[in-house]
């Protein structure tokens, strides 16, 4: 089987270099690494050039997450993708839990990524601990995005079938997971983090901006329908965005979550 790693990347060398390090340093190697530089203005790109001559670099300008990483996809000659976000690291076994999953029958397959908070100096775990689920999870994501790209994989075949992860910054990834679960079931890896996830003040998954905030809902809420979701979902997930909407008050997605749990929206 051969095996893709996308990261897409913009203006951050050495965190590139690191995320890079960690694919190198897996015992099931993967097939070939492709770096999508989305118009870095720094030397992220000749960094990754000259330290690792044997990662495919893409340099493209204004795509953003979700269509860079769309663009390595294209590239890639894997027929399993997985990706890694730049400021994102994987941890030892993380190719081998996911290849193992996907053995099983499925097309898609994920695993915990344990997340450190440099902003709020804290640590939390998605999905938490208990909270995983397996098999048919469109229900469950039409409350909450319980899964990351970088703690995931999915076969090629499935990822172009769904048409790839969609524009912007800020909801493109739960949105091509709702896709993805209209068609596939989804494998869960076991308990043991595969992924470290470190969140800082470039982190995109900030949502202290309304404008952000409402980016995210009417992303979620179009792909809930194109995903032709139960009347109950649409219901949960409406519920949920109006809440937010005279609610949202929070710095990170973490934040936002805990309020959710707080009133028992998800």
């Amino acid at each position: 089987m051969r095996i893709s790693c996308v990261i897409p990347t913009k203006n951050r060398p050495k965190m590139t270099c690191r995320a890079i390090a960690s694919v190198l340093a897996q015992d099931s190697p993967v097939s070939e690494i492709i770096v999508v530089d989305d118009g870095s203005m720094d030397n992220t790109a000749a960094l990754v050039a000259a330290r690792f001559p044997e990662v495919l670099l893409l340099k493209r300008s204004g795509l953003g997450p979700g269509l860079a990483r769309n663009a390595g996809v294209a590239a890639a000659c894997g027929e399993v993708v997985m990706f890694l976000d730049s400021d994102d690291v994987w941890l030892p076994g993380h190719v081998a839990s996911l290849v193992q999953t996907l053995a099983r029958g499925y097309q898609v397959a994920y695993g915990v990524t344990k997340n450190f908070d440099q902003v709020g100096d804290g640590e939390f775990f998605i999905p938490e601990p208990g909270m995983a689920l397996e098999g048919q999870c469109l229900t469950a994501l039409a409350s909450w995005c319980f899964l990351l790209p970088s703690a995931m994989a999915v076969e090629t075949e499935a990822f172009v079938a769904v048409g790839g992860f969609g524009a912007g910054e800020l909801g493109e990834d739960w949105s091509f997971f709702l896709r993805l679960a209209r068609h596939f079931p989804f494998g869960f890896c076991g308990d043991e983090p595969i992924t470290r996830r470190y969140l800082h003040a470039g982190s995109l998954c900030n949502c202290a901006s309304s404008d952000r905030l409402e980016t995210l809902l009417a992303s979620v809420s179009r792909a809930l329908v194109e995903a032709e979701a139960s009347p109950e979902n649409l219901i949960r997930f409406q519920t949920l965005a109006d809440w937010t909407r005279r609610q949202g008050d929070w710095q990170t997605v973490q934040q936002w979550y805990l309020a959710l749990q707080q009133e028992e929206l998800i």
